[in-house]
């Protein structure tokens, strides 16, 4: 009677061992993905909140205006948009919109309210 694992044995352990490997790695960069993406969420809703807030101190009839997509000072790889719409004479509807990039595509979170001249 011989002790001892065949060739054979090996080779199927090596090839499982290989397979979990593989599936455990694919996992960390999924969670990886997914930890950054939460993260630039969190960042770009602190953005638009912050940008949110600096508007409702203004003006409203000169200082609450549309202001183009462009970068945001201090973080890198985000942009900013605001929009501004009067459904009413004195009314305004603002929509603050933040970008960024994630795996090629364009992603945003928008944070929208109504600010009234009273």
């Amino acid at each position: 009677m011989k002790c001892g694992f065949t060739l054979l044995e090996i080779l199927v352990a090596l090839v499982l061992f290989a397979a979990g490997v593989v599936v455990i790695v694919g996992l960390f960069s999924t969670g990886i993905i997914g930890s950054v993406d939460a993260e630039n969420t969190t960042v770009a809703m602190n953005l638009a909140q912050a940008r949110m807030e600096e508007i409702r101190n203004l003006d409203f009839d000169t200082g609450i205006i549309n202001e183009a997509k462009a970068d945001v000072t201090d973080f890198p790889g985000f942009q900013r948009e605001v929009t501004v719409t009067e459904p009413e004479t004195e009314l305004k509807l603002v929509t603050v919109t933040v970008y960024w990039t994630l795996k090629g595509g364009e992603v945003d979170v928008p944070l929208t309210t109504y600010i009234s001249k009273n």
